[in-house]
């Protein structure tokens, strides 16, 4: 039988693990099955073109809610043009209602509902040889739809196999590899569907190493583990994290962790890993009380914070955060109270997601809620242009000592944020796209606007922020104080005993190597520390970022 395996993801770096691993699972049963990845944005046309291309008997695809609508449009097409195929729908989308997925899509023959990879594999063997269709694989009879057996997980995650063996193509093509050690969570959280499975299932470390070393030995650049609460198990998490931290590797490892879960045992651990060989995603979702209990969350915030300023403290591992808006018994002002909460801790990111509910609910993916009881449509559309503005500033990391000032000035993260996202809309920016520098001009112009009394002042924190961030751009509007300070810069240069006190292997090569690596800029106080009087910084670029250091004679 001729199979096509068609993933449609949301950008072209993604793979598709899920598939991947059906299909590797299908050849170890002796299945062979081709797999194409492709995006949301491939004209529908192109995708069914590529398909047809196979002359497939069964055609597999994963229903997710970003690509429900465009999966939907091409199984239809595809019925049309190959009338005998048989297809084959799984994924979150589809898995848990089949009554209902066959009433919006009735050209689908079969909806695999759970994990696939054993279900799909023995659906085949029936579809090629006869027999009865296994359970956990819905199917119409006439008018009536059949599913027997209810989701399934796979119970022994040691039968899977690797999902890559085509590893060089995918690290050359530089997409994002997922990974998963473990399936299932262990929590109950309302608004999530990985819950569903309680049983949290493990894959021996045995085979997890040897999967590790395989992605590490192709350089692959960052592998993002896809495990739900990654951190549940400290026996069988650390030692995961220690084969990873002493390997000799370049690449990152991303988890989405429970912060508040963390021992003292591991972040002594943490605290001593190479720098950029972990990142966290930790989601917070909301800090008011009443909303924890109504979806069923535990946290303990005390206890998290703590976690999160020490890790961040310690400076080797990138920290994203995450609030949810529309979540239930939270209006604007107890959203307002968790962004505070949140931003205090000054994670390396913070993201803004919006509350999406179940299928069905809504009509049309990605179901996300419009208004609730405790907070309107014109609220949550303002949080949208809140969420734009905070992605182009705060969390691009550029400004972080102009922003440090302005949040300052109003007293109130929310609120500083709050009112550049009103101006910003105003000006029609949003939801218009902006680059580095545009940003920049933006927060400029917003200054002159809203702060012209400490304007000259967020004018030195621009400035600085700039050669931190986008080293070698000068702009016009800025004041800057190259030309007076070129002779002093020059026999500065020179002085190879003074230089090697902030840079130790420094030696004078030519002033065009000197413009390209380092700049010194003067500034009428102190942008870092807000100490009055005038400074100097000497700004280093490096491999590693930039790193700025305060001169004490110049």
């Amino acid at each position: 039988m001729k199979i096509v395996l068609m993933a449609i993801g949301s950008k072209y770096i993604h793979t598709a693990l899920g598939l991947r691993s059906i299909r590797a699972y299908a050849q170890k049963c002796g299945i062979e099955a081709t797999l194409i990845e492709s995006t949301v944005q491939t004209p529908l046309l192109s995708a069914l073109a590529e398909i047809t291309a196979y002359k497939p008997e069964l055609v597999g695809l994963s229903v997710h809610i970003w690509n429900k609508n465009y999966v939907y449009s091409l199984v239809r097409l595809l019925r049309k043009v190959l009338p005998a195929v048989k297809i084959v729908a799984g994924g979150p989308e589809v898995a848990f209602d089949p009554q209902r997925i066959f009433a919006e899509c009735r050209e689908l023959d079969f909806i695999v509902m759970g994990e696939g990879e054993e279900v799909f594999a023995e659906l085949v063997r029936v579809l090629e040889s006869g027999g009865e269709l296994p359970e956990h694989v819905a199917y119409k009879n006439g008018s009536e739809v059949v599913a027997k057996g209810g989701t399934t997980v796979v119970q022994d995650l040691d039968a899977l196999e690797f999902a890559y063996p085509d590893l060089d193509e995918v690290v050359a093509a530089k997409k994002i590899v997922y990974y998963e050690c473990t399936r299932g969570c262990p929590f109950n959280c309302s608004y999530c569907l990985s819950g569903i499975s309680h049983n949290v299932r493990r894959r021996s470390l045995e085979h997890v190493f040897a999967d590790l070393d395989r992605l590490i030995a192709a350089k692959v650049p960052l592998v993002k583990f896809v495990d739900r609460t990654y951190n549940l198990d400290e026996n069988y998490f650390l030692p995961i994290m220690r084969h990873l931290a002493e390997a000799e590797t370049d690449a990152t490892f991303h988890f989405e962790i429970k912060a508040d879960l963390l021992s003292e045992n591991a972040l002594k651990f943490l605290e001593g890993v190479p720098k950029g060989r972990f990142q966290f995603e930790i989601g917070v979702q909301t800090t008011n009380a009443p909303t924890l209990a109504a979806i069923n969350r535990r946290d303990d915030w005390v206890r998290l914070t703590a976690n999160v300023q020490r890790l961040l403290a310690a400076g080797n591992i990138h920290l994203h955060l995450d609030l949810i808006a529309g979540l239930p018994y939270e209006g604007l002002q107890e959203f307002r109270k968790s962004f505070n909460d949140v931003y205090g801790l000054q994670p390396h990111m913070l993201q803004l997601g919006f509350l999406k509910v179940l299928p069905g609910t809504m009509d049309e993916p990605p179901y996300e809620i419009l208004s609730t009881k405790y907070i309107n449509y014109e609220e949550l559309r303002f949080l949208k242009v809140l969420e734009d503005v905070f992605e182009n500033t705060y969390n691009s990391g550029r400004f972080k000592y102009t922003l440090r000032y302005l949040t300052g000035l109003e007293g109130d993260a929310f609120a500083f944020y709050s009112r550049l996202a009103a101006w910003w809309q105003a000006r029609g920016e949003y939801p218009l796209g902006h680059n580095a520098r545009g940003v920049t001009r933006l927060l400029w112009q917003f200054a002159q606007e809203c702060y012209s009394g400490e304007f000259s002042k967020i004018c030195e924190l621009l400035r600085f922020d700039i050669l931190l961030a986008q080293p070698g751009w000068k702009p016009e509007f800025l004041n800057w104080h190259n030309e007076e300070l070129n002779e002093k810069v020059m026999a500065f240069w020179r002085d190879v005993d003074k230089v090697r006190g902030y840079v130790p292997d420094y030696n004078f090569a030519t002033w065009r190597q000197i413009q390209k690596k380092y700049a010194i800029e003067s500034f009428d106080f102190d942008p870092v520390s807000g100490a009055e009087g005038r400074c100097y910084y000497l700004f280093i670029y490096g491999a590693d970022g930039t790193r700025a250091e305060k001169l004490k004679e110049f």
